[in-house]
């Protein structure tokens, strides 16, 4: 509930969701409560394929009956693609013999002699089949309503949003004119500015955060915004995978990187908290060492990483290692770091 409210305050989150509704509750009468079909159309309103077999049939059809007038008959419902299609069919008469192509063909040839308009001009119909019209999809009326019915439902649904979205923005000068009344009363405005500009003590922290890795998320990458007490932005902190050891899924991460931002330094500090294996390994914690200063994880262990103006303190809350085939304490299954963000000291 409280996520859909925070949806709803966005200023074009409701008018989204109105719209969005209507055109579904549309959607699914027009294809699902009552979709519209057709029925009794004609060979001349098939798809390509479908008047190539058409006649293809109508083909083996006289070859087996010698039925002139109903091979015509036939042969008229193509209308206006008659032509190309018998064309095709010759192109590619499939099952169908040469022979019988080539009568059928001298069969049209000959009533076209005779009847040259019948042919070129639009689509006959026979008193056995019917004008192709579309069947009715339910009741008459209700097939009549439908689309009005899915239209106006739309345009309800924005105009309700667009309703909605201003009478939000009018009421929000009043919101605004009352939160600004009831900070203003305590605080006399230049004392106010005083107080934020003076800078906090270098004992106490700008922002502490909490980081939580576990086994199974390999792309754990942490970082946090530090801002000033005004709200400006100081820099960044944060925890990433440094390094794993073995192979295959999920990764077993051996090191993490600690690192620190100054928006006022030239560099970032970085150091690389490894497990006791890594770090017992030589070769590993040498190679490690060009990222940042290698450190042994500990439980409670403390690290500090400090630049131009900013101070952090990493402390390792909880840590538990992982266990299999890889050698003991030589991967992480679940670390908890504490960082804590703090002025610089001076010196």
């Amino acid at each position: 509930m409280n996520v859909l409210n925070n949806l709803l305050r966005r200023r074009w989150a409701t008018p989204a969701l109105a719209a969005t509704a209507g055109l579904v509750v549309g959607l699914i009468f027009a294809w699902l409560v009552w979709p519209a079909q057709w029925s009794n159309v004609t060979a001349a309103q098939m798809r390509e394929d479908l008047r190539i077999d058409y006649l293809r049939m109508a083909i083996d059809s006289y070859s087996a009956n010698n039925d002139v007038d109903l091979a015509v008959r036939r042969y008229q419902d193509l209308g206006k693609y008659a032509k190309e299609t018998l064309s095709a069919v010759g192109a590619d008469p499939g099952v169908l013999s040469a022979t019988a192509i080539q009568n059928f063909r001298a069969v049209i040839e000959i009533f076209q002699a005779n009847l040259p308009d019948q042919v070129s001009s639009a689509p006959t119909t026979s008193p056995s089949q019917p004008t192709p019209q579309p069947s009715t999809p339910g009741p008459g009326l209700l097939g009549r309503v439908i689309p009005w019915f899915c239209g106006a439902n739309l345009l309800l649904g924005v105009g309700v949003g667009l309703y909605l979205l201003v009478r939000r923005r009018l009421a929000r000068p009043a919101e605004r004119t009352a939160i600004r009344s009831s900070y203003q009363e305590p605080f006399d405005p230049q004392e106010l500015e005083m107080r934020l500009a003076q800078p906090l003590p270098a004992d106490e922290p700008l922002a502490t955060f909490r980081t939580i890795y576990a086994i199974g998320d390999d792309v754990y990458d942490d970082s946090f915004s530090i801002e000033g007490p005004t709200g400006d932005f100081l820099g960044e902190c944060g925890v990433g995978i440094g390094e794993v050891i073995g192979v295959g899924e999920p990764k077993k991460v051996s090191a993490f990187e600690v690192w620190l931002f100054d928006k006022n330094d030239i560099q970032t500090v970085t150091k690389v908290l490894m497990s006791r294996y890594a770090f017992n390994d030589a070769a590993t914690r040498n190679r490690l060492a060009a990222k940042g200063d290698p450190v042994r994880a500990e439980n409670g262990g403390l690290i500090e990483l400090k630049t131009a103006s900013l101070s952090v303190e990493a402390r390792i809350v909880d840590l538990i290692y992982g266990e299999g085939a890889l050698p003991s304490e030589s991967f992480f299954e679940r670390v908890t770091i504490e960082l804590r963000a703090a002025p610089k000291a001076a010196a």
